[in-house]
Order: C-alpha cells, then structure tokens, then sequence
C-alpha cells in the first residue's frame, strides 16, 4: 500500500476496535482494485462522537463504518439517513457527499445476500425464530420481513427493546405476524416449529445465560444461522448441524455488508471473492 496526500481516506469508529477485521478486508479489496484508499480504525470514547464525526468533514474522509456503541447514537448528528438505516433506527455506514453525512445501514442486505447468494436460500413464506433485539438483530429481521417470511418470534433479555423492534417490523412489513417472548418463557415448542433459528446475540456459550437454546428442537428441515463468526464453527450450528440442519455463521453478513459498504464509497463493484480470501486469512491470523 502507498499512502500520499491523494489517498483517499475512510475507516471505522467505535469503541473497542482491537479485533476489528474491516482494515484488512477493505484495504486487500482496494489494493486488487488499484485504488489509492486506505481503512483506518478510529477509536472514539463515548461522549465525544460528534467531534468525530464533525472531523471526517475537516479531514476530508470520503466515509467511516459505525459499530458499538454508536449505530444508533450517530443518527441524529447526519444530514441525511436512507430508508431502511431510519426504518431499523441504525446506521453502520456513512458517505460524506459535497460535505453532507449519509448514513446507510448495510448489515441486514449482507446478511440476505449471504443467505441467497451462499445458500441459495428462500425466506419467502419461512418462520423465523430470532434471539436478540440490538442492532444487528433490528437490520436482519427487518430484511427478512420485507424478503416476504410470514412470521417472526422475538426473544430477548429486554421486553421493551422486543416491542420496539416488533413496531419497527409492523411499521415496514405489516403483513408479517410479529410477536415476542421473555426468555423465562418456555419457547421450545416455537423453535420446533420455526424454519430459521437465529442467534443475533453476542452469545456463542449459552450455559449459564439467561438466553437458552433448546438444542433437542433442532431438525433437519431448519436452517440455523448465528451472527457470530469465527475460524472455528460456534457450538449453536455445531449442535445444529449434528441434528441435520443447514447452518450459516456471520462470515457472510461480515462480507457482504463490507462489500456493500465498498460499492456505497466507491461507486464501483465491491471484489466480493478477494475480500472472502482477506477476511478467511484475518481471522486465521487473529485465531479467532
């Protein structure tokens, strides 16, 4: 990489980065694609994200990601939000445009492309069993409920964090049935019953949590996802895969919502195989 005073800048604010895998991915895909950009992590503490994103403009960033704890925290501090980032009430990507901040929310179209584009999976007229309510769960279920599933089950720690992604969902797709439960609940029967299991938690060991997953509901005619990714397989798709279900981490979401974000900077086709090699030896790297 040759860094000058043309290089164009973008990156990722949040707080912690130590294991973020966005620099490696993107500057791989801007190195194949000749370009002359470089992905920067920028560490912002709580309390001071306005002076932050008010630097992008004087530094001249083309565009940042935004991860915790600011996706939803950063909304009110752009000039523009599209559709869908105001519809899920988080925002994961900004443009700076003739010095206006756009933000954009790109995790819930990564996480359908993974599924249609990996998978080859459908979740038109599917049930949907989602654990978690923040914000990577808000873009996903969203994304499913406009791809036309019929129904949807929350179940999260925070009943009122719940409701608003229930009023989130009826407001974008209200021909979805949407409804939620409280992990004291015993929703056994409701996970035997979905097509789609997801874990949208930071959870890959449920032993000992609140959340539980009733691993002996799992079947071979449901497709478990878990939002978490790793070298290794999470035991959720471990336990599901032995039952004979289809399973899917969070790789995919991670490259598509970066290949996204790369096409929303740049304007040009994201080199999606180039960051799936990047991203695979990163975390082969980082062990993690």
């Amino acid at each position: 990489m040759h860094i000058d005073g043309n290089t164009r800048m973008v990156g990722i604010i949040g707080d912690p980065l130590d294991h973020t895998l966005s620099p490696t991915i993107h500057n791989a895909a801007f190195d194949y694609m000749g370009l002359n950009w470089c992905y920067v992590p920028m560490p912002v503490q709580e309390g001071y994200l306005r002076e932050a994103v008010e630097g992008l403009k004087a530094l001249r960033f083309v565009g940042v990601n935004v991860t915790m704890p600011f996706k939803t925290e950063v909304l009110p501090l752009l000039d523009e939000v599209a559709m869908f980032a105001e519809s899920v009430g988080a925002v994961n990507t900004i443009l700076l445009d003739k010095g206006r901040l756009i933000g954009y929310n790109t995790d819930g179209r990564g996480f359908y492309t993974a599924l249609v584009r990996d998978l080859g999976y459908d979740v038109k007229g599917r049930k949907v069993f989602i654990m978690g309510a923040g914000g990577a769960s808000r873009s996903v279920t969203v994304s499913l409920a406009l791809a036309g599933c019929v129904s949807i089950v929350i179940v999260n720690r925070s009943p009122e964090k719940s409701r608003q992604l229930a009023e989130i969902v009826k407001r974008s797709a209200p021909g979805v049935e949407i409804s939620w439960l409280s992990p004291n609940e015993n929703y056994d029967l409701v996970v035997a019953e979905c097509d789609v299991i997801i874990n949208a938690t930071p959870l890959t060991n449920f032993h000992g949590s609140v959340l539980r997953v009733p691993v002996a509901m799992l079947n071979r005619s449901q497709l478990v996802c878990d939002l978490n990714y790793s070298v290794y397989q999470p035991p959720l798709l471990q336990e599901a895969e032995a039952r004979g279900a289809q399973v899917m981490d969070g790789k995919g979401l991670l490259l598509y919502q970066a290949a996204a974000a790369f096409e929303i900077w740049t304007g040009l086709d994201a080199p999606v195989e180039v960051i799936r090699v990047a991203l695979h030896k990163a975390l082969e790297e980082a062990h993690i």
